[in-house]
């Protein structure tokens, strides 16, 4: 369809035709192209200016320059976004530029005029852009042809949206293409109802196909509109062939009209109804349905058409059990008729009002010596025994069906039954009775009685003993347990009667704890025990050593289960932490050989590094410095290694209380809640300690870890620290009768938690001893604290009671320092200074490391300050080497961990071969008891600089050698 539109411009007519997308859009599309038109034209270069005529009112325009206003005006202010393009790319940029767009544009894809003129549409497309619908435009417009596509667009802040997009080609006066006009209509929110309405319809689809039975709707005239699967297989077709088809083109003529005949009702009276039917199947499915036919309602009217039935919904329920049963029920009422007179028990039926009885069957007559018709004289009253409760009145009906209730009975003869009565209340023609069945169980509570004293002493055995005892039947169900047993389920014994070994036993477990009971209901085996964890209500984890036992009847079939459970969580617990223990064992030896071997490595960096010799100014001064700073951290590294290897040197200092608090309150910070709260509280006069400051710092931390973990519902955990005087007849606690009198500083860390009892308190230091939960404390942390105070010569008091908190105090000696330079605060200067050597005969000194780097460094470092070195790498090595040269030699620098012969060893060979000998130990582990070997001059600690290893052999050459033995 094409529009013609006449356009006045540059003082001529002319005709544009151009090809509107679709009828709905052609008013709009037609505005817009003479827009476009007058656009482009305007855009066009124009003829050099001419001498410009006097103004003209808008009343004196020409009519064609007026509806060129007007329909420039309505592209401005259309709805829809309008963008003018060019008639061909561009041959820079890809696709056709744009010439012009309306605010409409701006507002749909956020995009400013300035961000579009100039530039294609290209921005507009993103991920889910249809590149076939794309392919189809671009086509389009290459042949010059109008088009309307549905495309997927995106904003400029990326989000997408849907567009009904018309692209018009607009013609010069000369026929020729000029420009393209692109229409886009927002029609995301049009796109987001076909959606749900699609995803409505397959959910809709979906229910009505997964119900167990027909479902259908029709129109007026009793063609299907919808049929579910379910009955589109009853009738032999598919839910799609039946749409538009009729009951009688599905079925046949005589099903059809009777169905039309319902639905006519239905329509006519706008109600419901409900009937019985069968469907004429192919597949000979002759079930009995309970269908149920409504009118397909239409209160509002919908697409011009009134209000009204608008056709019938059909929904069928297949009724054949029911049907069947009601068949059963009218044979069975014979058949109990027969069973009331066989039943081999006593039965009879009372009314309730008058407890007379109507009716009795034979076995009653052999129990209880009356005929017939002296039993309907009878009342239950008269063969009851009212010795134990009331008798029961008239009307009584208070009992409710149930278990068999005890009663007594007497007979005819006035003998005396134990009996059980169960009762059942019936409505026999319109009034209330009660059938009675009566057991007789006088023989039984005899031996019942005699079970029961025989049961009284195991059930004192079974109540008392220390082990979990229970009983399963066949069914796996708890059927009795001890009250050991329901505690160690954190249960009562009611709450475990109701469960079964399987909901109790965690799910790791289960599959072996099945396996071993499936061998014993098959008779495979009748006991097994084995090792299994039981869940308590509170997600605590009980270990249990369960012996099982298969009780079995005289048949030889498995009939209940009897299980002894043993808790054994305290002892796993204790075998859990000795395994971790060994673990930690492991990992810290790993640990320390990796900081021993790396210590050597930064020995040999860190000296190369300092003799370094560079010319003042050298630029890679500053990179030898970066490099040495960096060799200093990684040896920090290695000592934190050994600190957790528990192999590292205590490297003592003073250390300011304040400071040592300080750091322990900022660690805790990101450990603790907003309930809890942290002071520090140091008197001014309190002197500084003498301690390993990372190990002090260690020790205070695990105390208050454990006061905040005693203070659950919140509080403040309190650090203090004062000086105190230790007298020589000052008591101290037990076990730490060595500490020596003198000058203290008292660390103290309190809380307001639960605080502790006696029995706590007496093994509070023991290791693995911990009052945390499972998973909760390895009961190590108060042992490695007692440990750090022995080793720090000071000692702990414990103040605690139970609900009063608990005050932990660290006693440690006084520092006689006042500072202690850090060695990674002052790096050795570049380069090491050393004195010229001597022109007397140089000292002979002996280096002994399994290190070649090790021993090449101390080698040069030795040398240029003026000694004689001997090397060997080794302790077997050193020996031979001692062995010959020993008179000549003046120190030994012996390395404490080597292969064949360790460094400890070898001196003591040395020893033999001259007691005077001098030996300065090297190791990049901790000191250790090294100060109680003989010869011993001091321990050099890896890694070194070159200028610590000449004092430490200048250090150890002025000590007076004393001989050992």
């Amino acid at each position: 369809m094409s529009a013609a539109l006449a356009v006045a411009g540059a003082g001529a007519a002319a005709a544009v035709t151009v090809a509107a997308p679709a009828p709905a859009a052609a008013p709009l599309v037609a505005v817009l192209v003479l827009g476009a038109a007058v656009v482009g034209w305007r855009a066009r270069p124009t003829a050099p200016a001419r001498p410009a005529p006097r103004a003209a009112t808008e009343d004196s325009l020409p009519e064609s320059d007026v509806r060129l206003r007007l329909l420039e005006s309505a592209v401005i202010h259309a709805h829809d976004a309008v963008a003018i393009v060019e008639a061909v790319p561009g041959p820079v940029r890809p696709g056709r530029s744009v010439m012009y767009v309306n605010d409409a544009f701006c507002r749909l894809t956020g995009y400013s005029r300035a961000d579009v003129i100039g530039r294609s549409l290209y921005m507009l497309r993103g991920a889910s852009t249809d590149p076939e619908t794309l392919a189809r435009l671009g086509a389009a417009m290459d042949a010059g042809a109008s088009l309307r596509v549905e495309l997927r667009n995106y904003r400029k802040d990326g989000t997408p949206f849907w567009v009904d997009l018309s692209a018009v080609p607009v013609p010069d006066p000369d026929g020729t293409l000029s420009h393209w006009v692109l229409i886009q209509r927002d029609i995301d929110r049009r796109k987001s109802a076909e959606r749900r309405a699609r995803q409505t319809g397959q959910l809709l689809r979906a229910i009505i196909d997964a119900f167990p039975g027909p479902i259908s709707a029709k129109d007026r005239d009793g063609r299907y509109l919808v049929m579910n699967q379910f009955q589109a297989e009853l009738l032999g077709v598919t839910p799609e062939a039946a749409v538009g088809r009729t009951a009688a083109e599905l079925v046949g003529p005589a099903h059809g009209a009777k169905t039309a005949e319902r639905d006519r009702e239905v329509m006519a009276t706008c109600r419901p109804t409900q009937f019985e039917t069968r469907y004429p199947s192919p597949n000979g499915d002759a079930r009995p349905w309970l269908a149920s036919k409504a009118p397909l309602w239409m209160p509002d009217g919908i697409d011009s058409e009134p209000a009204g039935a608008r056709g019938v919904v059909t929904v069928a329920l297949d009724i054949s059990a029911l049907k069947a049963a009601e068949d059963a029920l009218r044979k069975s009422e014979e058949r109990y008729r027969q069973l009331f007179r066989a039943v081999p028990h006593p039965v009879f039926v009372y009314d309730t009002q008058t407890l007379r009885i109507l009716a009795i069957n034979e076995a009653a007559l052999r129990k209880y010596g009356y005929t017939r018709d002296e039993f309907l004289t009878l009342t239950v009253s008269d063969i009851r025994v009212l010795d134990a409760e009331p008798p029961l009145a008239p009307g009584d009906s208070s009992r409710p069906d149930g278990p068999p209730a005890l009663r007594r009975h007497r007979t005819r003869r006035g003998d005396l039954l134990d009996v059980e009565v169960s009762s059942f209340a019936l409505s026999l023609e319109g009034r209330g009775v009660k059938l009675a069945l009566v057991n007789d169980v006088t023989e039984r509570r005899k031996a019942e009685e005699e079970l029961r004293r025989s049961e009284g002493m195991f059930r004192g055995i079974f109540e008392s003993t220390s082990a979990g005892v229970s009983l399963t039947n066949a069914a796996g169900l708890f059927v009795s347990c001890n009250p050991a047993f329901a505690a160690m389920l954190g249960r009562s014994v009611e709450e475990v009667l109701q469960l079964t070994p399987a909901s109790v036993t965690h799910p790791e477990d289960l599959a072996a704890q099945q396996a071993l009971m499936d061998e014993v209901r098959a008779g495979a085996r009748d006991r097994f025990a084995y090792a299994l964890r039981y869940l308590r209500p509170d997600g605590q984890v009980v270990w249990a050593e369960l012996s099982f036992a298969a009780i079995r009847d005289a048949r030889g079939a498995y009939e209940y289960g009897l299980g002894v459970s043993v808790n054994v969580t305290e002892r796993r617990l204790l075998e859990d932490q000795l395994r971790q223990a060994h673990k930690m064992e492991a990992i810290g030896q790993m640990a320390g050989g990796v900081a021993h071997d790396f210590n050597n490595l930064l020995t040999a960096v860190l000296g190369n590094l300092s003799l370094v010799r560079l010319d003042p100014g050298d630029p890679n001064g500053d990179l030898v410095c970066a490099a040495e700073q960096a060799a200093t951290r990684a040896a920090d590294l290695t000592r934190k290694l050994l600190g957790y290897a528990r192999r590292n040197q205590l490297v003592f200092a003073p250390v300011e209380p304040l400071e040592a608090l300080n750091e322990v309150v900022g660690l805790m910070r990101c450990t603790v809640g907003p309930r809890v709260g942290l002071t520090v509280d140091v008197r001014p006069d309190c002197p500084p300690v003498h301690a390993d400051p990372t190990l002090l710092v260690q020790a205070i931390m695990n105390l208050g870890l454990n006061a905040r973990d005693a203070m659950p519902d919140g509080g403040v955990v309190v650090f203090t620290a004062q000086p105190v005087d230790l007298r020589a007849d000052d008591p101290v606690p037990a076990g730490w009768d060595d500490v020596p009198p003198g000058r203290y500083v008292r660390f103290t860390v309190a809380d307001a938690g639960c605080g502790m009892s006696d029995e706590v308190k007496a093994r509070l230091f023991e290791p693995f001893f911990t009052t945390k939960g499972i998973g909760k404390g390895t009961g190590l942390g108060l042992a490695m604290v007692h440990g750090i105070v022995k080793q720090h010569h000071g000692w702990i008091e414990v103040h605690s009671a139970p609900g009063a908190g608990t005050r932990m105090e660290l006693n440690l000696p006084v520092s006689e320092l006042t500072a202690t330079p850090s060695r990674s605060q002052a790096p050795t200067p570049l380069p090491v200074p050393f004195p010229a050597p001597h022109n007397h005969t140089p000292t002979t000194i002996l280096l002994v490391d399994d290190e070649q780097m090790i021993r090449d460094l101390g080698f040069a470092v030795l040398t240029r300050a003026g000694y004689h070195v001997l090397l060997a790498e080794d302790g077997q090595e050193a020996v031979e080497v001692f062995a010959r040269e020993w008179q000549d030699i003046a120190l030994v620098i012996l390395d404490v961990t080597m292969p064949r012969m360790s460094g400890s060893e070898a001196s003591r060979h040395m020893i033999r071969i001259d007691p005077s000998v001098r030996v300065l130990f090297s190791t990049g582990y901790a000191a250790d008891d090294l100060s109680e070997l003989d010869g011993s001059q001091g321990l050099l600690s890896k890694p070194y600089r070159p200028q610590e290893l000449v004092t430490a052999v200048r250090a150890a050459l002025t000590i007076t050698p004393q001989p050992v033995g």
